[in-house]
Parts: C-alpha cells; structure tokens; sequence
C-alpha cells in the first residue's frame, strides 16, 4: 500500500515566500541607503515612500502566508538534520517571523504618529491609526532603526544556512521551498510505503 508524504511546501506558499524575500530585500537595501542621505532630500523622500509601501506590502503577504501555512502540512525534514540544526533552524525562522511584523509596524508608528506621509505608493493613504505624538515617534523611529541591525543580521544567517544547505551539505532542504515544475511536483509526492521518493 502506498502513502503520500510532503516533500514540498504547498505552490502558494512557496510563492509567497520568494515575493516576501524580494521585497523584503529590497526594502531593506532603500532603508539602508536612505539612511545614508540627509533627511529632506531628494530622492530620499521618494524612495522612502517606496521604502514604507513595500514594507506594507510585506505585513500583508506575511498575515496570508501565516493563514496558509496554518492550514496547510509542512514537508519532512531531511533525516541528516541534527537537533541542535534543526533548533537553529527554527530560531531563525521565528525571529523572521518576528521582523516581517515588527518592521512594518514601527515604521507605522513612526510614521504615524509623526504626522509622515502614509500614502501607498503614491495612491491611496493608510488610516492614521495613531495620534500625532512626539514620544510615539521617537518610540517608533529608534525600535525601527534598532530592529534594522537585527535584519542584517538574521536575513545574512538565512541566506547563509541556505547557501550551507544547497552547496555543502546537498540535503535537498532547499527543495522544500524552491519553485518546481508541474511534473515534478506530482512526482516528488508520491512515495512508496518505505518512504522512498519516485520522480516522474
């Protein structure tokens, strides 16, 4: 008798992963760089509309990726993964968890209560959800730009531990999360009672 085991996050979810990490990236290289240029100028003003509407974009792909994941089965683990690894592993994970969330929201607050443009990519304006404060400013702008160090940090172990999975170890932790052809889908997931994988 056969049984079918997942060796592959579901196609949304992987979708969702790589869209969060390309923008993810992207607003962290314009924060960086922004940073570097005097408040005021141009086009620092202009990137750092872009800057919070990607940021924005993130909370939400990360709320839909959270509501996925929560429905959906997470692949096997490859077997020559240790548990201090796999502690690791999901240290790091939690602490992006974490900061796709806490990015967004202090850059909100920041924004927010500093009476900043909260326009989304020049279209439409977000709610002003917070009252102009001072303080809450401050609060924000320094949990913003300190919570910044922490991405360099963790985004570089990420990619890493990815780089560390796919060229020296090859234990296919990769796969599980990397895009894949129809065919090969199908065929990663059907399996023999012994668990060994059959592609098509």
């Amino acid at each position: 008798m056969s049984s079918e085991v997942t060796t592959a996050y579901p196609p949304l979810l992987r979708a969702i992963h790589w869209a969060t990490a390309v923008l993810f990236i992207a607003a962290m290289l314009i924060g960086f760089y922004c940073g570097l240029q005097p408040p005021g100028t141009s086009p620092r003003r202009e990137l750092l509309e872009v800057h919070k509407s990607l940021g924005m974009t993130v909370l939400f792909l990360s709320v839909l990726r959270l509501m996925v994941r929560a429905t959906t089965r997470a692949p096997v683990e490859p077997a020559s993964l240790g548990a201090l690894v796999r502690f690791a592993a999901r240290l790091n994970h939690l602490a992006l968890y974490l900061i796709l969330f806490a990015m967004p929201l202090t850059g909100y607050a920041f924004s927010a209560a500093g009476g900043y443009s909260l326009k989304y990519f020049w279209t439409f304006s977000w709610p002003r959800l917070v009252a102009d404060n001072p303080q809450t400013a401050h609060a924000g702008e320094v949990a913003h730009d300190t919570l910044a160090w922490l991405v360099y940090a963790v985004v570089a172990l990420h990619i890493a531990a990815t780089f560390w999975h796919a060229l020296v170890v090859r234990d296919g932790t990769l796969a599980r999360m990397w895009p894949r052809s129809g065919n090969s889908e199908r065929g990663a997931r059907r399996c023999s009672d012994t668990g060994t994988i059959h592609m098509d």
